[in-house]
């Protein structure tokens, strides 16, 4: 066989074999067993490292007898083959194609939508504003830049759902406490969550989120929400308290504060500025708010 023959072979074969593998990583595991357990390896034996809920769906990576292996966040890790149905992208596995396999965001807005969120109205309020520009980063940035990214953020996944989403405020200006509450009562909003981050500047080491509820009504929906964000993101745990805050205490819908790290930590004011951070904080928020929309 001649050298040019010999190595349009080769090209073939490499094409063919890049292609085989573009398949068996376009099979995506749509969710069906709710609060799914995701461990560290394939068995029940193996630490859990996550939990899954319909209609999530994620890119499968390897099966080992009765396990599935995902991709959560670029983090590996295995689901029982009785809890979830595995199905084919078409159009990621066209032999030759290179797309890449869309987020876990898209794949839900792609698939049917969670009906414990969609058509909820929820108002989120990004905390300060204007002249009122919260705690000072680290880094000099205001906490009010921080909660409308947020808010933005959060706003996109919860949309992809199917909700409603209203933001107290869509640009750097001042809001009365009143005004923001009056919107989620006025609008008979399903929910209500104020965004906000935290500043220690005395103790630069302290980390972590928290959640706050004022109506007893509302402790299950805080402690959802806190268990799946902190869950998602590997953050500090400083827990679910009840307090006295006029955006909760005034507002007649379910409602939270939640409290999403403290921009005087360097490391942990450098996570708040990643996207792809804010991506798993808006994802652990959502989840909490389908498992409590779902129990409720």
């Amino acid at each position: 066989m001649g050298t040019k023959k010999m190595i349009a072979v080769i090209i073939v074969s490499i094409s063919f074999i890049f292609s085989i593998a573009t398949i068996i990583y376009a099979k995506e595991a749509e969710i069906e067993g709710t609060h799914l357990n995701v461990r560290s390896g394939p068995g029940s034996n193996y630490e859990m490292i996550d939990q899954v809920n319909p209609p999530e769906s994620y890119n499968v990576l390897d099966q080992q007898g009765n396990w599935v292996q995902i991709d959560i966040n670029s983090t590996e890790g295995w689901v029982h083959q009785d809890y979830v149905t595995i199905s084919e992208d078409h159009e990621d596995t066209q032999q030759g194609s290179t797309t890449t396999p869309s987020s876990d965001a898209d794949q839900s807005s792609n698939h049917q939508r969670s009906e414990s969120i969609s058509d909820k109205l929820i108002v989120i309020d990004p905390g300060h504003g204007g002249r009122d520009v919260g705690a000072i980063g680290a880094s000099g940035n205001y906490e009010s830049t921080y909660t409308l990214t947020t808010a933005n953020v959060l706003k996109q996944r919860l949309e992809a759902l199917g909700a409603e989403v209203i933001l107290t405020r869509t640009e750097d200006r001042f809001i009365p406490l009143t005004s923001r509450v009056t919107i989620a009562n006025t609008k008979q909003a399903d929910l209500f969550l104020s965004l906000h981050y935290n500043s220690t500047p005395e103790l630069p080491n302290v980390t972590g989120a928290g959640t706050y509820y004022y109506s007893d009504r509302d402790k299950q929906l805080a402690e959802d929400v806190q268990f799946f964000m902190v869950s998602q993101t590997g953050m500090n745990d400083r827990g679910v308290q009840q307090e006295d805050l006029q955006v909760l205490r005034t507002n007649h819908r379910p409602s939270l504060l939640l409290e999403l790290g403290f921009i005087s930590n360097q490391e942990e004011e450098h996570n708040i500025q990643s996207k792809a951070y804010l991506d798993q904080m808006s994802r652990g928020i959502t989840k909490g708010i389908h498992q409590y929309f779902q129990s409720s």
